[in-house]
């Protein structure tokens, strides 16, 4: 195990300090909760008939996150684009939340052009820049932030502003109907629980070294799948899937078998609060992963309620994928291939 108290070791590997980044997540999430229900929003959005979600990278986790808390709760139909465009239909009955923590992700501010010329409803959530300039010059609802409360400024450590504001914004606007009170106590009790959850992340990232990590989710948990699968690739800088119960019942199960010689790693996001015919899921697709000769591990959450879950996993995935990154020897907060190719493609 690596000393991860060692501050002057740990430092030279991790100079942007995204290690404070990281255990600032409760405050983070406090103030973004606290900030975005201070705007004030007169536009009316009543006559919103779908909702299209642009972002990409650490940009979309909120919508994600959303969809995956509503689930069949979900009054609107509901696309996630992670693209250039918005699709045909997009139209004056269409809200298009537009996200970028930089505010200069190039894919956004194309789908914002779209929308504008389509007469969409938008929304917009930023740290500022182009996306922050084009708000204010259309006189979009908008929650800007200024990610103090994440001083390495990496955008995946900014999950309070994009995950908490995003679902705060839209609250705010009416356009769907959050449980404010259950959000506040479960950031209350990730604050109570938070030191706990670290010490896990701490105590399971060496499962998963030279490993290939694999994760299952479902219902709720379904957007913190794919959320932990980026902080694997982009924190660790190792490959990662995911999968979501039910659908992997149908496929995944009969791929387990070859090749014989392999790096996966199972980790399954578990919860008491998952429905009942999911929970017997979970236990039989444990079950056959196990029987495949396959190593599972487990993260159950120990809190009451959805929201309580969705905090919860976000905060050990972000520890555990830091702490696999700092034994690595690895930059935690740096994506020199991404950036690399964003060079290149501007040429």
């Amino acid at each position: 195990m690596k000393n991860f108290n060692d501050t002057e070791a740990i430092r030279k590997i991790d100079p942007q300090n995204t290690l404070d980044s990281t255990k600032l997540l409760p405050k983070q999430l406090q103030v973004a909760w606290d900030e975005v229900n201070k705007i004030e929003i007169t536009e009316d959005f009543s006559n919103v008939q779908n909702i299209i979600f642009c972002g990409m990278g650490a940009s979309i986790y909120g919508a994600l996150v959303l969809k995956s808390l509503l689930g069949s709760q979900n009054p609107y139909p509901t696309d996630v684009i992670t693209d250039y465009h918005l699709p045909e239909y997009a139209n004056e009955n269409t809200l298009v939340v537009l996200t970028s923590y930089s505010g200069s992700t190039e894919e956004v501010l194309s789908c914002a052009e779209d929308a504008k010329e389509k007469s969409c409803k938008m929304l917009v959530l930023t740290k500022g820049g182009k996306l922050g300039d084009f708000a204010k010059e259309n006189n979009v609802a908008s929650y800007i932030f200024d990610g103090k409360l994440n001083p390495a400024g990496v955008p995946r450590l900014g999950n309070g502003y994009t995950i908490l504001g995003l679902l705060g914004l839209l609250n705010k606007a009416k356009v769907i109907t959050l449980a404010d009170r259950e959000i506040e106590d479960a950031i209350t009790r990730l604050e109570e629980n938070f030191e706990d959850i670290r010490v896990q992340a701490e105590t399971d990232y060496e499962k998963y070294i030279d490993s290939i990590p694999v994760i299952i989710s479902a219902e709720h948990l379904s957007g913190n799948a794919q959320i932990l699968r980026n902080q694997f690739n982009e924190t660790s800088k190792t490959f990662s899937a995911y999968y979501l119960i039910p659908d992997l019942n149908h496929h995944l199960m009969e791929g387990l078998q070859f090749p014989g010689e392999h790096h996966l790693k199972f980790i399954i996001l578990n919860t008491e609060n998952y429905s009942p015919k999911i929970q017997k899921r979970v236990e039989l697709t444990v079950d056959v992963i196990k029987k495949n000769n396959h190593e599972i591990n487990e993260f159950k959450t120990t809190g009451s309620t959805t929201y309580e879950d969705v905090l919860e996993v976000m905060a050990y995935g972000s520890f555990l994928t830091l702490y696999l990154a700092l034994y690595y020897d690895q930059n935690p907060a740096i994506n020199p291939w991404v950036d690399w190719f964003k060079e290149e493609l501007a040429k």
